[in-house]
């Protein structure tokens, strides 16, 4: 058997605690990773039918573009950097996609090109070009989890600090990225100020994480016979854990993109509490999120990933379904409250679902003998993206059905009865049902402590023998 070399930055067995400044290192990559997604799916449509003056279904029909071109990219950039595994060959491409990410971002928010059929060309391009930025630090970034941090209850750990600044990322994305747009006067200005500044927050929180892992060591692997596609899928169908964990993942990325791409025009619409409403909410959500890791922790290693992941998706869903009973004038205790339990709910949410993808990745290693990390980790940002994409295109066809009216330079104005309950469903009803789909996904998942150990052996062994 081939003697893998222990990661230097990971105990031998992987069951002892991580260092901090590998932990720390490794997660501020997430608060970039945070911006593209989330201040992309938010703004990108509300900059698109409140500045831009275009309808909501093209910035959905965008966004499915780039969507679908995802497709290839991430699972070429997967299957290329499995192959470079070990001696640092995943971290190659982070350096390329902190730029071209970083870049790409700002020129969707500042387009050269303002009106006809340049805005589109120009929106295209940048759209493209941010998509592969993403997937080039993204892919390989997941991808190398399995590598730093090789236990059933490390891996929790080194995800809980993930999910810490996923919750910082996200406050810069929502909450930070209308704080800046309202600095910037609002309106075109706003956003260009708002783009200006999260494209260096990108660039510079993503080089941290490539500086940062310089001494992590990848399992080395021998040069594996290329494979077909058919036998390659087949494969990966074999690891039914893997596929659960895929198809929940996928419903709670549209959950979340319908949610997204809705909220902020729900607040400005219906609740009428702008851009403050949104700060307010973000805040009080990833304030909350960040505070619940350790209790999230502890009930991940006292009650195991699966238990804790299904209780966090049923009190997500049921904070989804309370915006049901919420109109203009809402209460700021009532608006906090819900930020509140959606940040408990989206942390556990966030925190077991990543810390279940290194589990899936062994458990595929252990049944098909093949190291496919990078291909995990593209199939998972594939559906991160594809969920992101039919979720803003389906809301967008359906609020443009229902009549909702586009505006420009940041006015507002009535909307019709049939567009605002198109409104409620998207920030309320279709995400909670969204949900309640892969929970019922989650309940047959069954890859627990044990089967992770059994799943880990063989590469322990060799570890131990070398």
């Amino acid at each position: 058997m081939a003697t893998i070399p222990a990661p230097q930055t990971a105990l031998r067995a992987g069951e002892g605690k991580l260092s901090t400044g590998l932990c720390l290192s490794y997660g501020v990559g997430t608060i970039a990773a945070s911006i593209l997604l989330n201040t992309v799916a938010t703004y990108f449509p509300a900059f698109m039918s409140t500045v831009l003056g275009q309808s909501p279904v093209l910035a959905g029909l965008l966004l499915t573009v780039s969507k679908l071109y995802d497709v290839v990219v991430d699972i070429t950039i997967g299957v290329r950097s499995d192959r470079k595994a070990g001696k640092g060959g995943r971290r190659r491409y982070l350096l390329a996609g902190a730029l071209l990410g970083g870049i790409a971002f700002f020129l969707l928010f500042v387009p050269i090109v303002t009106h006809g059929i340049g805005l589109i060309m120009v929106l295209t391009l940048a759209l493209l070009l941010y998509s592969t930025g993403y997937s080039l630090f993204n892919v390989p970034y997941v991808a190398m989890a399995p590598s730093i941090a090789r236990g059933y209850d490390n891996r929790t750990q080194l995800m809980s600090y993930r999910t810490f600044f996923s919750s910082v990322g996200q406050f810069v994305a929502l909450a930070g990225a209308a704080a800046l747009v309202e600095f910037g006067g609002g309106g075109a200005n706003g956003y260009a100020v708002m783009g200006g500044v999260l494209a260096m927050v990108v660039i510079g929180t993503q080089l941290a994480t490539y500086v940062g892992t310089r001494n992590v060591v990848e399992h080395e692997v021998a040069p594996q016979p290329r494979v077909g596609i058919l036998e390659a899928a087949r494969g990966l169908l074999r690891n039914t854990p893997g596929v659960l964990l895929i198809c929940a993942k996928f419903l709670q990325y549209v959950s979340l993109a319908c949610n997204i791409s809705t909220g902020l025009l729900f607040k400005l619409n219906v609740l009428q509490i702008g851009y403050t409403g949104q700060i307010q909410l973000s805040t009080t959500q990833n304030v909350t999120m960040a505070l619940s890791m350790p209790a999230w922790l502890w009930a991940g290693r006292r009650y195991g990933k699966r238990n804790c992941y299904l209780v966090a998706i049923a009190l997500y869903a049921a904070t989804m379904l309370s915006w049901l009973l919420t109109a203009k004038g809402i209460s700021l205790p009532s608006l906090l409250s819900r930020g509140v339990l959606q940040g408990i709910g989206a942390g556990g949410m966030i925190l077991m679902s990543m810390a279940m993808l290194p589990d899936v990745m062994d458990h595929d290693r252990a049944l098909n003998g093949r190291p496919r990390e990078g291909v995990y980790s593209s199939i998972y940002s594939i559906v991160e993206k594809l969920g992101f994409a039919v979720g803003p295109s389906l809301m967008g066809v359906y609020l443009t059905y229902t009549g909702y009216v586009a505006t420009k330079h940041g006015a507002l104005v009535k909307q019709s009865p049939a567009a605002v309950r198109a409104l409620y469903a998207g920030n309320a009803v279709i995400p909670a049902a969204l949900l309640m789909g892969s929970f019922v996904i989650m309940w047959f998942y069954d890859l627990d402590r044990k089967r992770v150990r059994l799943s880990q052996a063989p590469a322990i062994d060799d570890v131990a023998g070398g």
